[in-house]
């Protein structure tokens, strides 16, 4: 009998969604668990503490349930409000859709898995099991990375994982996407302009999208801290030009 897949998005992919800061909806996510403390509500049916690594190091995040995306895009207001929940819908439709397939093929494999024990003269019963079971797995794992919807970064993720479950090392470093950035400052430079305009330009022109970059772990200027920084794609270049231009004209 198969294990139920749990459903979940991570933190990470959240704020991306909603155009947030990681670490601003982890304190947001924080506040909401003491209110589910207070209330006697299970969190868990919402948000459950996870990690994860960026750079060797390790970082809490949070996985993310149906329900608790559900209770984010309540927070939120207007059209961010609308047009999270379109996302996350499809997110997690995809992610069904995904599993339902991998499921069909599964039923498949433990069928064989089952005449193979029952064959007395197989030689290595127990290696064949195991190999096929982690190859489900690492089925799985590469299924749910075509989802179109996925971001590159989560995407990069569950490759990895499908490499390491398969081989049983790890072949593919975890968050190993390889696109160049470029800092808020680096884009300034560009244009001569500071890092702080081109923040302001990111955030009036919702540009803090996985289209133009992602959320990357680094040390705060101010203290020995480390924070959650968006880092811009070159994607980003061409539309802070036209943007310059409209506003010089």
């Amino acid at each position: 009998m198969q294990k139920q897949i749990e459903q979940t998005l991570t933190s990470l992919e959240v704020a991306e969604m909603i155009g947030k800061r990681h670490d601003n909806l982890i304190a947001d996510i924080r506040e909401y668990i003491k209110d589910f403390s207070l209330l006697n509500f299970q969190e868990r049916e919402y948000f459950q503490e996870s990690t994860y690594k960026n750079r060797g190091k390790e970082y809490p995040c949070y996985k993310i349930t149906k329900k608790g995306c559900e209770f984010v895009a309540h927070k939120l207001t207007g059209i961010k409000g609308t047009e999270f929940t379109i996302k996350y819908i499809n997110r997690f439709h995809n992610m069904e859709e995904a599993i339902k397939e991998f499921s069909k093929q599964t039923e498949k494999q433990e069928k064989e898995v089952v005449r193979e024990e029952q064959n007395p003269s197989k030689p290595d019963r127990t290696e064949i099991m195991l190999m096929n079971a982690r190859t489900r797995q690492a089925d799985l794992y590469y299924k749910l990375s075509q989802v179109e919807t996925l971001s590159p970064t989560y995407k990069s993720i569950l490759v990895s994982k499908a490499a390491e479950t398969l081989s049983g090392e790890s072949i593919i470093p975890l968050l190993s996407v390889g696109r160049k950035t470029y800092s808020a400052e680096e884009i300034g430079k560009k244009f001569g302009i500071s890092a702080n305009k081109v923040g302001r330009i990111a955030n009036k022109h919702n540009l803090k999208t996985e289209e133009y970059g992602e959320y990357q772990r680094d040390k705060s200027k101010y203290s020995a801290k480390e924070v959650d920084v968006w880092m811009y794609y070159d994607t980003v270049i061409p539309v802070i030009a036209k943007i310059l231009d409209t506003e010089v004209a």
